[in-house]
């Protein structure tokens, strides 16, 4: 093995361990130049001093692989030294948005009657970040909050609970519960035209939610199911401006087209273009994906 496929912390402990940390110190430097040949632009990628964004950069050979689509403001790219591309100065309402398809716990089998026949649920992720100076109204007074364990892939995926059994019991359950409660009213995908909501596109449920996660930043995640976007009397309004909107507080659930943009919503999120052209495109893959469950799951009626 060459020194460069060498971790250079397990070289550095290993070299510790045995009373030689000077050098580990030098081992230290001679793996930094190694493999991160081009100290200037590193340099400048860390250079921010609440952080900086780990994954791939020109110049870099060490990073981070990072799955998600990004936009971001001028400002946040700023102090966090991100990439110039991913700045978006349409992005309204967020500092922050990371986007990427996400694939729920765990595989479920039998469509159809058919053992074989499985599928695993894919959805829309977005993880946005916003200023903790912006007071979104709140339904809880929690800080933290990771209310959707259905979606982790871990043993507990494996059982279905039948409690609580009523809304009523719910409620007390997760009110002794502080750290999966929500913190805001219920969140959506919007097409809209102007100040104006023309159609619903999905729900979006909150996963996850943090304050502080980043100074002077807070965070959530939100997720929501697939295949809404081939809607033919959606595709007939030839929307082209999409929003995340957020309720206000016992709003009466009233219909999104009944309301106004500027008013009527507790916070708006106005999401670039071209994010949302790659939302369309994990929102095809989606339907496609279900249809073609339904063929395997159901062959006579799909003929």
């Amino acid at each position: 093995m060459t020194i460069k496929l060498i971790d250079r912390v397990c070289l550095t402990v290993l070299l510790a361990s045995i009373g030689t940390f000077a050098a580990a110190q030098k081992a230290e430097a001679t793996l930094s130049a190694i493999s991160e040949p081009n100290a200037a632009p590193e340099a400048q990628y860390k250079s921010c001093p609440e952080g900086y964004y780990s994954g791939p950069r020109p110049g870099r050979v060490r990073y981070t692989k990072d799955e998600y689509i990004w936009v971001v403001t001028p400002e946040f790219a700023a102090a966090y030294c991100m990439p110039p591309e991913f700045v978006d100065k349409s992005l309204k309402g967020a500092e922050a948005i990371a986007y990427k398809p996400m694939y729920e716990g765990y595989e479920n089998c039998g469509f159809g009657g058919q053992k074989e026949v499985c599928s695993r649920a894919m959805s829309h992720g977005f993880e946005i970040y916003y200023k903790s100076s912006l007071k979104l109204p709140s339904v809880s007074d929690t800080k933290y909050s990771h209310s959707a364990p259905r979606m982790l892939s871990d043993s507990l995926g494996l059982f279905t609970s039948h409690l609580p059994k009523t809304a009523k019991e719910r409620d007390a359950w997760v009110a002794e519960r502080p750290g999966i409660q929500r913190k805001f009213p219920g969140w959506g995908l919007v097409g809209v035209k102007g100040s104006k909501p023309l159609w619903p596109i999905v729900a979006l449920y909150q996963i996850q939610y943090a304050e502080e996660i980043l100074p002077g930043y807070n965070y959530i995640s939100l997720e929501g199911s697939t295949g809404h976007f081939s809607n033919a009397r959606m595709q007939k309004l030839g929307l082209t401006e999409f929003v995340i909107r957020m309720r206000k507080p016992n709003d009466g659930m009233r219909d999104d087209q009944e309301l106004d943009l500027r008013t009527d919503y507790g916070h708006v999120i106005h999401l670039p273009s071209g994010l949302i052209d790659k939302v369309k495109q994990v929102d095809k893959a989606g339907r496609a994906a279900f249809d073609q469950l339904l063929n395997k799951a159901l062959p006579q009626q799909r003929r």
